[in-house]
Parts: structure tokens; sequence; C-alpha cells
């Protein structure tokens, strides 16, 4: 078996291999100085990321709309701030960690339809994790062609 041979075949069929990187200021295409690999850029802890594809339209007033793609970490701490997914009744739901007063924790939801959470220990909470990063399409999936 000539295992370089079949390495090289699924190299080709799954890549994760650096892609140029250029700064808006300082680099031109023929003067490419840096790669950037996304999955290095937007994973930091493998072992306790995911990915979520988002479903709910409620959430374009925070950047977030249909089928963008949320990279969820499992954190150990909490920041202002951050937004943490939760799952609950089998359902993903977006809050936003807003504040810590007097031994209560507040999540505003970022959905609209959902409550205010007040809970003196988030650890109680069924957090999935903070989103770190938001994959988003810039072009429309479903677009006219024009022909000339």
């Amino acid at each position: 078996m000539n295992t370089p041979n079949i390495i090289a075949k699924v190299d080709n069929i799954i890549s994760y291999r650096p892609i140029p990187f250029f700064k808006d200021t300082e680099q031109t295409i023929s003067n490419i100085k840096q790669k950037l690999d996304l999955n290095l850029f937007c994973i930091k802890r493998p072992h306790k990321t995911c990915f979520i594809q988002v479903t709910n339209e409620a959430m374009v007033s925070w950047g977030i709309e249909i089928g963008d793609i949320l990279v969820v970490e499992k954190v150990s701490e909490l920041t202002i701030n951050d937004l943490i997914v939760l799952e609950k009744n089998n359902q993903f739901s977006i809050y936003e960690f807003i504040a810590h007063t007097d031994k209560q924790f507040i999540f505003l939801p970022v959905d609209n339809k959902q409550q205010l959470i007040k809970v003196e220990d988030w650890h109680s909470l069924p957090i999935v994790g903070v989103i770190t990063n938001n994959i988003h399409q810039m072009r429309p999936q479903k677009k006219m062609k024009f022909v000339a």
C-alpha cells in the first residue's frame, strides 16, 4: 500500500492548507507574504468547539442572519457582553451576558421572543458555550445571473 499517495488524494479532497492572506493597505496579489488557516484563526480549542448554523431570523439586529455559522466554544468563565448559546428543549437560544449585580447574573435574549434570565449561579444554565466567531456569507445564496 502506498500511503503517501492515499494521503495526497485525501489532501486534495479535504484541504486545510493556509490560503494567501492580505492586509488591505500593505500588500498586493503579486506580493504574498502571509498565509492564513481559518481553522487556526477561528478555533482556539478544537476539543471544546462546535459549529451551530442559525435558523432564527430574529437576530438580524445583532448581525446574525439565517444561514450564518456560529463558532461556539465551551468556556470556564464569562465576560460581560459575551454572547452565549443555551440549549433549551432541544433548541439553541442566544443570550448576551449583560450584568452581574447583587449575586445575580443577568442574560438578555438576542431573540425578543425569549425572556430575560436572572440566576445566582450561571453554571446552572444549560450553556453550550460562548460565540467566538460568526461565519457569514456576503453573497446571497439565491442569485440572479445576468448574461451579456
